[in-house]
């Protein structure tokens, strides 16, 4: 196993964890489930991990519009 997928079933754990701590009960199922689905499909189609990898943008872009304080 490599860093990143230890990385990953670490922070799972700890958001089904905080979740579990907030009384989310619903969402920390669904979070676990979506792992389970996730880990499982990957030895038997590594394709669909490319396809189910959510990207986020960097918010810390120069390129964001920014809000003029000017009155």
């Amino acid at each position: 196993m490599n860093l990143n997928q230890r990385i990953t079933i670490a922070w799972v754990a700890q958001r089904v964890s905080c979740l579990d701590s907030l009384k989310r009960y619903e969402d920390s199922y669904a979070v676990s489930q979506e792992f389970c689905e996730w880990t499982t499909c990957l030895n038997v189609y590594p394709e669909g991990l490319k396809a189910a990898t959510l990207n986020v943008p960097d918010f810390n872009k120069e390129n964001r519009t920014r809000q003029s304080t000017q009155s």
